[in-house]
């Protein structure tokens, strides 16, 4: 009797041990963040503002610490798996960059994809491809890596700002103010994406009604970043 007494004082210590550990590790795990992670090329990276204010910075702010976002922007990258980085060569392809390997290995409950705008380069969108058929298979497999990460995040994607004159950089205008605004939806419901995001519209659509909103007919300035970064909150905490 003795014994089974000692036994079952100990046994209740233990569990009174467990409950006390089990309601420490609570807090800890009840205060991650939601993770958000913004893969794109420089106007995601946030070229041309002043540090700190890129859209994913933006809205970092506007969430608070409850949320964490990443922004994996790498400048003059392309969604194209052999994309160029000028007419003669260069790999520009945003699959083999770090920023890249940085996203996957996120952890993210979130993930949101703009490229495209560089793949819209004569040289890319011309010789590397067909009519846009690489870099459809090029995005929908992007949206499966995302997909099939072990946090199961939400994927979305982004259809780029219009592109305004003097439309720079050997940039394709007709595929970034029609041809992707029409494409990227049809790359979303075959990828099966959690939805569609258009910073197209929202800075300007295809009758370009802001052509104040960048510092080189391509990337957002500083007014543009915070209306990418209102038009990603709303859609995402509607």
């Amino acid at each position: 009797v003795s014994t089974q007494s000692t036994w079952g004082g100990a046994k209740g210590n233990l569990d009174k041990a467990s409950m006390l550990l089990a309601l420490l590790v609570l807090p800890i795990v009840a205060a991650s963040p939601t993770r958000i992670s913004c893969v794109g090329d420089s106007i995601t990276y946030g070229w041309c503002v002043p540090a700190g204010q890129s859209y994913p910075d933006l809205l970092q702010g506007m969430l608070g610490k409850k949320y964490l976002v990443q922004n994996f922007g790498n400048s003059g990258k392309t969604m194209l798996k052999q994309g160029l980085c000028r007419a003669d060569g260069g790999d520009c392809a945003y699959w083999d960059t770090r920023s890249f390997q940085a996203a996957v290995g996120s952890n993210p409950d979130i993930v949101t994809i703009m490229l495209g705008t560089n793949d819209a380069k004569y040289f890319n969108w011309g010789d590397v491809q067909s009519q846009g058929d690489s870099y459809f298979s090029d995005y929908l497999d992007m949206v499966r890596v995302f997909k099939q990460l072990p946090s199961h995040p939400k994927v979305y994607v982004m259809i780029p700002p219009p592109l305004y004159p003097p439309y720079p950089f050997g940039m394709n205008a007709t595929v970034i103010n029609a041809v992707l605004p029409t494409m990227i939806p049809e790359i979303a419901k075959a990828a099966q994406a959690d939805g569609v995001i258009s910073m197209f519209e929202a800075l300007g659509g295809a009758n370009l009604s802001q052509p104040n909103i960048t510092c080189d007919g391509c990337h957002p300035n500083p007014d543009g970043q915070k209306e990418m970064a209102r038009t990603l909150f709303d859609f995402l905490f509607p």
